[in-house]
């Protein structure tokens, strides 16, 4: 990069550890480093909620699949707007019915039981790891393309990056809570934004005719299709978009403490509503403008296919562009909007760990541990979980895999069970905490054994002779066996106690106070 994009580059990564050391002035006890005293403005909170989702992997591997295909991918909002609205009239409400309410997964405990609470918690765990992991790598995949590096004997550019990212988003993290993560995300989701467009008005402008001859030869070559009827259930299919990424938006929205931990940082569960409405509308507009850049950067290349290497992954273009045709100071903005993609979903992933870890567990067992114990623990979470992350974004890198394919599946072996757990608490008044607890554990583990994944555990599709399932189905998969197999159980053993039931289920809307 030229002395310029360093300097912008340097002056972004300033800010945001100066974000960082501003809100460590303000973290007084964990209801803060949380929770944010629960003053932060509805807005803020919406553009997180998007700025987590909308990842280093949006930035590089949603441009990659209209690059190699067409805007199919942008169909996947429909499942989103299905799942906010669901997130909205459901989940919300029941968050804030039960009163100081830190994690998601208090609510289980109130509804079942403390093992169910842990169990939602660990599988929230395990699936914040494995994204966060993959989120470094795809920051890293731009930044080793524009600043190659050769500093840590035994990793590549690639795997460079992913520790320099992690690093800076482990230092301002650990310092300034939720806070610091949601104003850092207002920023960063500004920068990425930025980053999109200004890459898009740079490709068009490189493109013989301007916009309008860019759309027309789009539009001739297929590249700006987005329903496909031929394959409804296929990856590229509306079925699969609004029922295999909806539930597995929904489990995202509703189960995952990462934007419930910002619907609990507002005030009124209106504030949520209004938050999680914002941030799904903005994603949306966010993906359009990153499928036509993908769709943009193929019309370029058509036209200078002697500026394509031979070889690159859809993933690759997009860094490859950068590095050969941005000029200067915009490169920089450019590195700084997928450097802010990258930690704006680890920061939040960070820190939501770190309070689903201190709170449904450590403080759970050890309720009169003092704030500054608590504090202590909250914050080696972080620094471990984000070394951790690092480690997964390092294997990450090396699996070939393109980054939107890795995110969703590794979301997916979870996202299922989780999902389960809580359906089955808010809809139904027979199920136990020990049938949701099994139900979860075995849904989790069909989802493991019919597709395909690195788990030590037996290929439950080639034992019965069928195709994994494909990853975006996996969700659909441990929700139904999950809720039925919880309902089935639940029906063999004792009645629910009625405490249970008050105030955290469809038939009773009274609040409760968390165990």
């Amino acid at each position: 990069m030229h002395f310029l994009d360093w300097i912008v580059l340097g002056v972004y990564i300033a800010v945001i550890v100066g974000l960082g050391v501003w809100a460590n002035r303000r973290q007084t006890d964990t209801e803060a480093y949380f929770l944010g005293n629960r003053n932060m403005k509805w807005w803020a909170a919406g553009l997180s909620i998007i700025a987590t989702s909308f990842s280093a992997a949006s930035i590089l591997g949603v441009p990659g699949y209209a690059y190699s295909s067409d805007m199919w991918y942008l169909q996947y909002q429909l499942g989103d707007l299905m799942a906010a609205l669901i997130v909205v009239v459901l989940f919300i409400p029941f968050f804030h019915k039960v009163k100081g309410l830190t994690t998601a997964y208090e609510y289980l405990e109130v509804r079942f039981d403390t093992k169910t609470r842990l169990l939602g918690s660990t599988l929230f765990a395990m699936t914040v790891l494995l994204r966060a992991g993959t989120l470094l790598f795809g920051a890293a995949l731009l930044f080793s393309a524009v600043v190659p590096t050769d500093l840590i004997p035994g990793l590549s550019g690639v795997e460079e990056a992913v520790v320099v990212f992690g690093v800076i988003a482990i230092t301002y993290t650990v310092l300034g809570g939720i806070s610091a993560v949601i104003w850092t995300d207002v920023i960063q989701f500004a920068v990425m934004s930025f980053g999109v467009v200004a890459t898009m008005w740079v490709v068009v402008a490189g493109t013989p005719g301007g916009w309008g001859s860019a759309f027309s030869e789009a539009s001739a070559l297929g590249k700006l299709d987005i329903v496909h009827m031929e394959e409804p259930l296929g990856g590229r299919g509306l079925v699969t978009a609004i029922f295999g990424y909806g539930l597995l938006a929904l489990s995202l929205f509703g189960t995952n403490q990462q934007p419930v931990q910002r619907y609990m940082t507002v005030k009124e569960p209106r504030d949520a509503q209004r938050a999680l409405v914002l941030g799904v509308s903005a994603g949306v507009i966010g993906v359009t403008l990153s499928l036509l850049l993908g769709v943009f950067l193929f019309v370029f290349y058509e036209h200078f296919p002697g500026l394509m290497p031979v070889g690159l992954t859809p993933d690759q273009v997009m860094p490859h562009f950068v590095n050969t045709q941005v000029p200067p100071i915009l490169t920089g903005a450019l590195v700084a909007a997928v450097f802010a993609a990258a930690m704006s979903s680890l920061d939040s992933a960070l820190n939501s760990l770190a309070a689903a870890l201190t709170v449904d567990f450590l403080v759970r067992f050890k309720p009169d541990l003092p704030e500054d114990k608590r504090m202590t623990f909250a914050k080696f979470v972080v620094v471990t979980a984000g070394a951790v992350g690092i480690g997964i974004g390092i294997y990450s890198s090396r699996t070939g895999a393109p980054l939107i394919d890795l995110i969703l599946s590794f979301m997916g072996y979870f996202a299922g069970g989780l999902l389960g757990l809580f359906l089955l608490g808010m809809l139904t008044r027979k199920a136990s905490g020990t049938g949701a607890f099994i139900g979860a554990i075995v849904g989790t583990l069909v989802v493991l054994m019919v597709t395909a994944n690195d788990f030590p555990l037996p290929r439950l599709y080639e034992v019965m002779g069928f195709e994994p399932i494909p990853f975006i189905w996996s969700t659909a998969v441990g929700l139904v066996v999950t809720f039925f197999v919880g309902y089935g159980i639940s029906l063999l053993g004792p009645a629910v106690e009625p405490h249970r039931l008050q105030g955290t289920t469809l038939r009773h809307r009274h609040g409760v106070e968390t165990a």
